[in-house]
């Protein structure tokens, strides 16, 4: 299945940080655009050194989302994750905020459309989507900006869409757990979020995206938290489902 690229987001709105919250949007933009090509080269272009659990989460994710569908990696980063799922032979277009990461995910993964967007105001018409992944690209938002992002994956997704999100668990997030300050060899300002399962399932649900199943895994390696994994569908009755 062929997908059309997306409208790009114009030079005008590019310059507009998210207007949600102070440390978002240019702040997080610079400092993926300054990572970039570290990044690539450190993490690789796929998913195969990823734990177990990140794998099996895709894979079930690509199933519930079926044969047909189109899928928005929001917040796709490099594309590793958007090119595992068009492996698994999902249709995928991948959005993301950096201009410098979508260079190099256009350059390792040629199979897939991206487009410059931000999570809060996404270059996607509504209900054109079968299923969303916000892959670790919430952890760097307040509430209020991922609130508002669950409006636009809620918007971009048809009635019955499947929308999965990773996140850092924690017990609050109502402010960040910690601030990123040096990544892949350079120096960033990123603060990082760690959220009550609940909590975050709650704020979805407020937008209509109904929670189906949950993974919690715990740390491995360095990692200083649990990573959490949410499955949900948009409400709303599925198109030939007679319901």
């Amino acid at each position: 299945m062929t997908f059309p690229p997306p409208r790009a987001l114009t030079a005008a709105e590019k310059t507009v940080g998210s207007r949600h919250a102070p440390e978002g949007g240019a702040a997080v933009r610079g400092s993926y655009d300054s990572v970039a090509e570290s990044y690539a080269e450190l993490v690789g272009q796929g998913m195969e050194a990823e734990a177990l659990w990140e794998r099996g989460v895709l894979g079930v994710f690509a199933e519930a989302v079926g044969v047909g569908a189109v899928v928005g990696d929001l917040g796709c980063g490099t594309g590793r994750v958007a090119g595992y799922l068009r492996g698994l032979g999902v249709s995928v277009v991948g959005v993301d905020l950096s201009p410098g990461m979508l260079r190099v995910a256009a350059r390792d993964h040629r199979e897939v459309a991206f487009a410059a967007g931000d999570m809060t105001r996404l270059p996607l018409a509504t209900g054109v989507l079968g299923g969303a992944l916000a892959w670790y690209s919430t952890v760097h938002s307040s509430d209020e900006q991922v609130d508002a992002m669950a409006a636009e994956f809620a918007r971009v997704l048809v009635p019955g869409g499947v929308l999965c999100v990773a996140f850092k668990v924690g017990p609050d997030g109502s402010a960040p757990a910690s601030w990123l300050v040096h990544a892949y060899g350079h120096s960033v300002r990123l603060p990082v979020y760690r959220r009550p399962v609940d909590d975050l399932s709650a704020l979805l649900g407020r937008h209509g995206l109904i929670e189906t199943a949950r993974v919690v895994r715990q740390p491995e390696d360095r990692e200083p938290t649990p990573q959490g994994f949410l499955l949900l569908r948009r409400a709303g009755r599925v198109a030939g489902s007679g319901a």
